[in-house]
């Protein structure tokens, strides 16, 4: 087995040349100036810029080992990076861009110094790969690159000089592959998994990258400094580039040329555990942790969630009828049930002035006695009928009460039950469930990599001392001793089971539509044949009330006009005054009433026709209850970054198992088999964390 050397930790590699074309080419750098990328300095040595092609593009120079890099800028002119040089690329003929791209690269390479390396994000990421075809001997790095026009690639030609990445949640290469066009990119291509799934985030997505931060990281904030949950996810694109713990090279593509386990290699393995995959697990820990955090709040704020819920449910349903007389309907009907009581008050009154003009009527004077037959209202014929209605209605109303009360006090908390064990709190409850287990999972994950790297590191010891004994054995011709020291021991174990979140994050929802489809269901059921009711009931008093009115004034007609002598009589006694007095005084609150029903009535057809619109529109405010919306996104896309780690753990520790198989010593093989253990930890943690991205 061949001992692979370790590359220079200044070289430029893989890492610095994607956060050199999706960051750095942007900033637009001055001749001379230095900045640094991944703790490595670089001092800008050329530029050229808006060049009558668009051409933009600089070139660097690695302070430590002298490396000469050209990048170029990606796709910012409008007019002639995205119509003069993008809608080219598909086409046959190379655009100008790229000719002068290839041109760019020769003077550097011919007139400044030999070019060790090109990169470029998007449109520059072309550019990179037209000077790679033609440079077989220069590496080309590129981050989610635009296509070269048809012809510039040879489907049967390897281009190992050329590397591609495509970012996870970039809209670009998804497109390119979609549309099946990913042949027209040369070389290798990998998928790394920097980005969040957010439309405000298509930009960086694509670029890989956003502001440094006051620390020079890349990182995006998530939630509202202050607030449980508030923290940064680091989204750089480099960050995802899993490189090889002993060569440094990209761990893609298949698997890495087996190294010698000698003790130079595993004191790299148990640098690289301390480093690189417990310092990933911190990261996971971290982006967890708030997420917990985002769950345990809204778990202590469920009775105000609940009050929420209910207090929107109330006020929208009063709003349905738009008529003050609503208001308190859904608590107490005080403002309806007293105007009732009022309506009641009012057909009294005019039942008493019925009677009254029934005295009236009786008192007509002698001398048209015998020219007037008597009339007579039926006082309880006329007032008995609305009298009932109104205690229906009133009767109504207290139903109505009563029941939406039910469905604010009983069925609304209702609508949060649910989840595997029937939680109270359905999403929260399963939510923290979930978390509990995965919590205790990565701590024993951790344990168990602190174990693991101490054991590497006891073996790189061990042989260090077995040499170390020979040696001294062979200079002092004295048999070697046996004796080692002591190693760490690792144990094996086995993960929890999680139950919980079976259906990942769609769990709301399904929450959320159940909850809506009862909420549905209740309204629809329970209130709107009280609504049609009372309506009921208000068309038919408002039919008895015109019925009065027929009829008192009836009365006035054949009292007055009935006989052949009225017109006669009434030049000489006050009783056509009397009667119209009498009547006016039935009329008036009969017609108040009619005024006041009306008023209801319409009140309560608008609250029909607004039910089922109401209804349908509360599904916001129950999925705001349930979880509100921007937190539970904040935990989903905690869950993706911390999903995206453990995806670069599972690569890197399926090398680390990889190059510790096959090894002779029995040490190694002890080790092997934790590390396939731990390997199979990782997977479960992956698969417990993903089901909080789905």
């Amino acid at each position: 087995m061949a001992v692979v050397n370790t590359l220079s930790s200044h070289a430029t590699d893989d890492n610095d040349l994607v956060e050199l074309a999706g960051y750095h080419s942007y900033v637009h750098y001055d001749i001379d100036e230095v900045f640094k990328v991944n703790e490595k300095k670089f001092r800008v040595i050329d530029t050229i810029y808006n060049t009558d092609t668009g051409l933009d593009a600089l070139t660097v120079q690695n302070v430590k080992t002298r490396e000469l890099t050209v990048v170029f800028v990606g796709s910012e002119q409008m007019d002639t990076d995205w119509i003069g040089t993008n809608t080219k690329l598909l086409s046959d003929a190379p655009p100008a861009q790229v000719r002068e791209a290839v041109a760019y690269f020769e003077h550097i390479n011919d007139e400044v110094g030999e070019v060790s390396s090109v990169s470029g994000n998007s449109l520059a990421g072309a550019l990179t790969n037209a000077v790679g075809i033609d440079n077989p001997g220069v590496k080309a790095v590129t981050l989610n690159p635009a296509i070269l026009p048809a012809g510039m690639v040879d489907p049967d030609k390897e281009y190992a000089n050329i590397t591609n990445y495509y970012s996870k949640f970039d809209f670009l290469t998804g497109t390119e592959e979609t549309i099946k066009m990913g042949d027209r990119i040369p070389g290798k291509k990998y998928g790394i998994n920097n980005g969040v799934p957010s439309f405000s985030m298509l930009g960086s997505n694509h670029t890989g990258y956003i502001k440094q931060d006051a620390n020079g990281e890349f990182t995006l904030e998530i939630g509202i400094e202050g607030e449980p949950g508030h923290g940064f996810v680091h989204i750089g694109a480099d960050d995802h580039i899993v490189t090889s713990l002993w060569t440094g090279a990209p761990l893609y593509g298949g698997q890495n040329e087996r190294i010698e386990m000698n003790q130079e290699n595993m004191m790299l393995l148990s640098h690289g555990i301390r480093d690189n995959v417990k310092g990933r697990l911190g990261k996971v820990s971290e982006y967890v942790g708030n997420s917990v955090r985002i769950v345990h709040t809204e778990n202590e704020k469920f009775h105000q969630r609940v009050t929420a819920l209910q207090d929107a449910f109330q006020q929208k349903f009063e709003e349905t009828a738009g008529e003050p007389v609503f208001m308190g309907i859904t608590t107490t009907g005080f403002v309806m049930k007293a105007c009732i009581d009022e309506l009641i008050r009012l057909l009294d009154k005019a039942e008493d002035k019925c009677r009254i003009l029934n005295n009236v009527l009786n008192s007509k004077p002698v001398e048209i006695v015998e020219y007037i037959t008597s009339v007579n209202l039926s006082v309880e014929t006329l007032f008995d009928a609305p009298k009932e209605y109104l205690e229906q209605l009133k009767a109504d109303i207290d139903d109505l009460v009563a029941s939406v009360g039910t469905i604010i006090s009983n069925e609304i908390p209702e609508l949060f039950k649910g989840g595997k064990d029937l939680f109270v709190d359905a999403v929260v409850g399963e939510l923290d469930a979930h978390y509990d287990i995965l919590e205790r999972n990565k701590e024993s994950v951790y344990k168990q990599l602190q174990d693991y790297e101490r054991q590497v590191q006891d073996i790189a010891d061990t042989f260090h001392d077995k040499d170390a004994s020979i040696a001294e054995a062979i200079q002092t011709s004295v048999s070697p001793t046996d004796g080692i020291g002591s190693v760490q021991k690792t144990a094996l174990i086995t993960l929890e089971p999680s139950p919980y979140l079976k259906v990942g994050m769609k769990i709301k929802e399904i929450q959320v539509q159940m909850a809506h489809n009862q909420i549905n269901t209740l309204g629809m059921t329970v209130l709107m044949p009280i609504l049609i009711s009372v309506k009921t009931v208000l068309t038919l008093i408002e039919a008895a009330l015109d019925a009065i009115i027929l009829a008192v004034n009836a009365v006035l007609t054949v009292g007055i006009y009935g006989n052949p002598v009225s017109l006669l009589i009434s030049l000489f006694t006050d009783y056509e005054q009397k009667i119209k007095n009498a009547v006016q005084e039935v009329l008036e609150p009969i017609i108040e009433m009619e005024t006041s029903i009306e008023g209801i009535r319409l009140g309560m057809d608008r609250m029909i026709i607004n039910l089922p619109e109401m209804l349908s529109n509360f599904k916001p405010y129950i999925d705001t209850a349930i979880f509100e919306p921007g937190k539970f996104s904040d935990v989903r896309l905690y869950n993706v970054s911390a999903l995206a780690v453990l995806d670069d753990m599972e690569v890197l520790f399926e090398d680390i198992t990889f190059q510790l198989s096959g090894q002779k010593a029995m040490a190694i093989e002890a080790t092997l088999e934790i590390s396939k253990n731990v390997l199979g930890n990782i997977q479960l943690l992956k698969e417990q964390v993903n089901r909080g991205t789905l």
